[in-house]
């Protein structure tokens, strides 16, 4: 009894450091968007042409992505799959409060409301949230892997995913879902592989080597081939359809991926009542119409000359998303001083300098032309 009581204890702890690593993670993501943002407009407004790599406030805040990337990494390795997935939402509540108190965007009520919701969600998320987990070895992984309910799902998994690739190449099918569930079927695998890295890396830690298991290196393969992989589909969900359609579709059908794959092989409901399972449903379903309220109808503009954020700040998620949205917050050129090169950041004042397409005269006519004189 004593020992089954201390077991649950670290696995509460364990759960708790996992969580705090994911909301921390994002909070740092979200931060170092906005400062490598500040970054780019304060050389817009430089006399010079500066390359945005040789500034010092541009490299901390990739420092800080960095970082906001390894922490929602070691989060996988602590909190259940299922957990840290739904608490991508803190970089799109961090990203609806920087735009009001530093970016002086107008706050809107359904921005508060959509704040609120995905607050209470992640709150039901955390606690409701299966509190027996365990850190897997590789040789547990890969018994794991062997059971028929994980071959089942990767097999089905893969025939969709090639059916729904088929059909969009064959065809040159531009819809906003099949491109979103194309990155959802890749996220369920970098969620399941960074899950599987993260927790043989914190046993190694803890004394019990797994550097010499095959499946470590193997996991980590597929977690960069899948995070990659997402970025080209996801960069097409974008170039073609409107960020606010895209972004709550993605968050929704990346957390509904990642939860499944946590069901299916990491067994993360196994034990839960009814209530709990439901609870835990519920908050993620708050955390999806919050992501939709904050998300929904925001436009990109400024205000008073300062940058406000637009959906394509507003990713949460990991690796891939992290990843495109770096791409993303870097100008067009490799120069910050002209906004003309940078439309994502083309401040008020810049729009409002931008002269009028030229119009070209008519050709006079001679005067002597007959045809001008009064008859």
């Amino acid at each position: 009894m004593a020992s089954d009581e201390l077991e649950n204890q670290l696995s509460s702890k364990n759960i708790f450091i996992g969580s705090a690593l994911a909301i921390g993670g994002n909070l740092l993501i979200s931060i170092s968007m906005n400062i490598q943002k500040y970054s780019h407009i304060q050389q817009a407004k430089a006399e010079d042409e500066v390359h945005y790599l040789k500034s010092k406030v541009w490299w901390v805040g990739l420092t800080l992505m960095v970082l906001g990337e390894v922490g929602n990494f070691s989060a996988y390795g602590f909190a259940p799959a299922s957990l840290v997935a739904p608490l991508g939402t803190t970089t799109v509540i961090a990203n609806a409060i920087i735009a009001v108190v530093f970016l002086k965007e107008r706050i809107r009520y359904q921005d508060a409301f959509g704040v609120l919701l995905a607050v209470v969600g992640a709150f039901l998320l955390i606690t409701f949230s299966t509190k027996e987990f365990s850190e897997l070895t590789g040789a547990e992984l890969a018994f794991y892997m062997k059971q028929w309910p994980f071959l089942v799902y990767l097999i089905l998994e893969i025939i969709v995913f090639c059916v729904l690739l088929y059909v969009q190449v064959k065809y040159s099918l531009e819809n906003v879902v099949v491109f979103l569930m194309l990155v959802a079927l890749l996220g369920s695998l970098t969620v399941i592989s960074a899950k599987a890295v993260s927790s043989m890396l914190n046993i190694t830690f803890g004394g019990n080597s797994q550097l010499g298991h095959p499946l470590l290196y193997i996991m980590l393969i597929v977690m960069i081939a899948t995070a990659v992989a997402q970025v080209k589909f996801l960069n097409r969900a974008m170039k073609s359809f409107d960020a606010t359609v895209v972004v709550p579709t993605n968050f929704v059908l990346f957390t509904i991926s990642a939860i499944i794959s946590g069901i299916v092989l990491y067994r993360e409901f196994y034990g839960l009542t009814f209530l709990e399972i439901f609870m835990f449903l519920f908050g993620c379903v708050l955390s999806f119409i919050g992501v939709y309220c904050i998300t929904s109808n925001r436009k990109m503009e400024s205000s008073e000359g300062h940058l406000l954020l637009t959906n394509a700040d507003l990713f949460p998620g990991f690796l891939s998303l992290s990843s495109s949205k770096l791409i993303a917050v870097q100008p067009g050129n490799a120069f910050s001083a002209g906004t003309q090169e940078y439309p994502m950041l083309m401040a008020k004042a810049s729009q409002d300098n931008v002269s009028d397409p030229e119009v070209p005269e008519s050709p006079k006519k001679p005067l002597g032309d007959p045809t001008s004189m009064d008859r």
